[in-house]
This record gives C-alpha cells, sequence and structure tokens, in this order.
C-alpha cells in the first residue's frame, strides 16, 4: 500500500485573513499585536520590579489564551538601497552625488559583511469556541475547514478587539507601545515566517485590496 502524503500547505491551519484577523481552519479567530521593547536592564531595581508586577498582573487577570512571540529576522534593505541609487542619479550637485555614492557603498558592504537583525514581538489573543479543540495533531485537523458565517465573524470579531483592546491598555501601563497588524501586515509575517530565505532576498508586493 503507497504511503500517503500530504502537501505542506495542508499542515498549516490557516485558513483566512480578514479585516486583520486570523481565521484558522477549526473556525477560531486569531489577533496579533506588535509590540515594542524597553531597554529592562537600564531601569531601576524599583522600575523593573513595576514592570514585572503589571505582567504578572496582567497574566493572572486573562481569562482567554495569550500568546507572546519573539522573533529575529536578518534585514532586507533592498528597497532603501534602490531608493539611494534613484536620489544619487537625480543629484546635480557633484559633491552631494560622490557623498552618496561613498555611503551607498558603505552600507551595502555593511550588510553584505554583517548579518543585521531586526527582532520582532507579538502578542497574540484568540476567540476559540468551546466545543472546538485547539491542541489537535492528527492531519484531519489541519486539513479539514470549517467554515465560519459572517454573522459568527462579526459576533466574534467584536469579542475579539475587546480583548485585544484590554491586553493593549495594559501593555500602556508597562510602558510598552503595541498595535494590532493589519491584514497586509499579517500576510508579510505569516511570509516572513514560512519563507525567511525568500523574505531576505526581496521584498513581496501585496496589493492594497488585500488590507480591507
Amino acid at each position: 500500500m503507497p504511503k500517503e502524503t500530504f502537501s505542506s500547505q495542508s499542515l498549516i491551519s490557516l485558513q483566512q485573513i480578514k479585516k486583520g484577523v486570523i481565521i484558522l481552519k477549526n473556525g477560531s479567530l486569531r489577533s496579533v499585536l506588535e509590540v515594542s521593547g524597553i531597554n529592562f536592564d537600564l531601569k531601576s531595581e524599583e522600575e523593573q520590579s513595576s514592570v514585572l508586577m503589571s505582567w504578572r498582573n496582567l497574566i493572572n487577570n486573562l481569562d482567554f489564551p495569550l500568546q507572546a512571540v519573539a522573533q529575529s529576522r536578518r534585514v532586507n534593505i533592498e528597497s532603501y538601497l534602490n531608493l539611494l541609487q534613484e536620489r544619487i542619479g537625480k543629484e546635480t550637485n557633484n559633491l552631494l552625488k560622490l557623498q552618496g555614492e561613498d555611503y551607498y557603498t558603505f552600507i551595502k558592504g555593511l550588510v553584505a559583511g554583517n548579518n543585521i537583525m531586526k527582532k520582532s514581538r507579538t502578542v497574540l489573543s484568540q476567540i476559540l469556541e468551546a466545543y472546538k479543540t485547539l491542541l489537535n495533531l492528527r492531519h484531519q485537523a489541519f486539513s479539514t475547514t470549517i467554515p465560519i458565517s459572517d454573522e459568527n465573524f462579526n459576533q466574534h470579531h467584536q469579542q475579539l478587539i475587546i480583548r485585544q483592546n484590554n491586553i493593549i491598555t495594559n501593555l500602556t501601563r508597562m510602558g510598552l507601545q503595541s498595535h494590532p497588524l493589519t491584514t497586509k501586515e499579517l500576510i508579510e509575517l505569516f511570509f516572513n515566517s514560512y519563507n525567511p530565505e525568500a523574505f531576505e532576498k526581496e521584498s513581496i508586493n501585496i496589493p492594497e485590496e488585500f488590507n480591507q
């Protein structure tokens, strides 16, 4: 009997991204916040204790699942280098043009010889209907899609926004700025996660209609 094979896409639980919300194949919703960082080591002992206390209070007061993720990725500055080339080409002042070319060569060499990293931090909140199973590693759990009606989506979306705003408020008290990712930013996030090498080499162009 031949061994059954599955595509990589069938093992991804993502169904759709709509209105800045991730819809999984099991019908549950996810919201993603991008969170700024703070230099914890430079804070006084009292300030550090305050931050830790605020984080503990946030976790203890939650009545829904929350996931915090930190990622380090190589920075893709191809678009920045192209912009530099364009502006250097339009420069009429010979001295400024020469300085621009030196700067372009320096930046290009710096990136080629070093890994320029960017660290991103995200917080995920979710709406999960009680009758659905969150942890199910069988292939059917990824390949089977449970449709969600517009009415159910709108109802659960409102609940998700309330949870999202609650998290933003608590993070602000800790000195952390955060904002929900748009549909376009979520597409970039998932593309980066599943195709890190391709993302580092070139930027992806996402039509504006996908940001609805």
